[in-house]
């Protein structure tokens, strides 16, 4: 089949870097419907010829409109509208920001995160949710893609989406990064890098960044809680890219500050995923938390708050480990409980690094690749 007659996708996201989220999905995307036939483009304002390049597509940057507020986000949309009707692609994926009369992937559900960690919605003038509301109330795609039942929940609540036309995607970790072996070489030299000693515990919460929405506050609480119960026994690592200051005067209120660790964010997190006896995130939300399915690849037992995504793939089978956010007590007593139980340790990392197998990126691109197939049948 020669390039010009191969039907054409466009994927259509503002920026493509390696190391977020949405990013490493879009690449997914295009390489999965490059093998489907597809030639692909990817529009972006921001974006690594190279990096797309490899993945069997081609990059087309738009202009970018140079001052904040919401109308950037209309902008990026006219253009990619604007660049449809002059090519007429087969297929049209936006991810959340543009329309499409195809797919919506949507990464983040900005009035629901809103809501859980201030307390109240976003206006409607406010930058994303301007845009998330003209797409989402408008509907004209045919399917729209979440990173979790509770977006989908959410989707259906606040703007009368049919629970049909919404497809739970979970992201994929790389099984080649993130396995046991590869995360517990070395694992001592890690733990005494980091102030553990032989007879320590150490728990943490590994993020990228954004300590008030992944609730860092609440972790503190319990390590002060767990030290009260397990004096001098734990050490508690935080890793993230933020200002933590605040948190750390709080670890120094409540007793603790000599018990933790604060490191930012860095290439080789399978290290501190092995290293570690409890991996904690107590998010006020996160629509998947990628994190906590990484340090279940790698075996370390997870306690999460019933607010992550991942925690979907826990409650049926293990609903211990999925706690209320603000539930200090629940989760002091969980994460004593365990420490003091190393066989029901070494028998949920077994396990939950078998579970997450299920979710490596090989097997969720395949899903995408049917998925993609199914699109072209319609």
């Amino acid at each position: 089949m020669t390039e010009h007659a191969r039907p054409l996708a466009i994927i259509a996201i503002r920026q493509v870097e390696k190391t977020t989220g949405a990013s490493r999905i879009a690449l997914a995307q295009a390489e999965a419907l490059v093998s489907v036939g597809y030639q692909v483009v990817v529009i972006a304002e921001r974006g690594t010829a190279r990096l797309i390049a490899h993945t069997g597509a081609r990059l087309v940057r738009t202009w970018r409109w140079p001052f904040k507020g919401a109308y950037r986000r209309f902008w990026f949309n006219r253009r990619v509208q604007a660049w449809a009707r002059r090519h007429r692609p087969d297929l049209l994926i936006s991810h959340g920001e543009v329309e499409t009369p195809d797919v919506v992937y949507l990464h983040n559900c900005v009035h629901l995160a809103s809501q859980a960690i201030h307390g109240r919605g976003l206006p409607e003038h406010h930058e994303v949710a301007a845009i998330h509301d003209h797409v989402l109330k408008g509907g004209r795609f045919r399917r729209i893609a979440v990173n979790s039942k509770m977006m989908g929940q959410d989707l259906t609540a606040r703007y009368g989406i049919s629970p049909d036309r919404i497809d739970i995607s979970y992201p994929g970790y790389d099984p080649e990064q993130f396995n046991p072996n590869r995360a517990r070489t070395d694992r001592e030299k890690t733990r005494q890098s980091l102030g553990a000693a032989s007879g320590d515990f150490l728990i943490g919460l590994v993020t990228s960044g954004n300590f008030k929405k992944r609730n860092v506050e609440g972790f503190v609480k319990v390590a002060a809680e767990l030290n009260r119960l397990m004096p001098k026994r734990c050490r508690f690592l935080v890793v993230g890219k933020d200002d933590a200051s605040h948190w750390q005067h709080q670890a120094k209120a409540l007793g603790v500050a000599e018990q933790f660790v604060w490191r930012s964010t860095v290439s080789e997190v399978e290290k501190f995923y092995g290293a570690l006896d409890i991996f904690m995130l107590p998010a006020h939300i996160e629509e998947f938390g990628l994190v906590a399915l990484e340090a279940m690849a790698c075996g370390t037992p997870v306690m999460l708050s019933s607010r992550v995504g991942c925690a979907e793939l826990l409650e049926d089978r293990y609903p211990e480990l999925v706690l209320d956010a603000m539930d200090t007590s629940g989760w002091t007593q969980c994460a004593q409980k365990l420490l003091d139980d190393s066989d029901r340790r070494q028998v949920l990392s077994g396990e939950l690094s078998a579970l997450a197998r299920h979710y490596s990126h090989e097997q969720q691109q395949e899903k995408l690749i049917a998925a993609f197939r199914a699109l072209g049948a319609e």
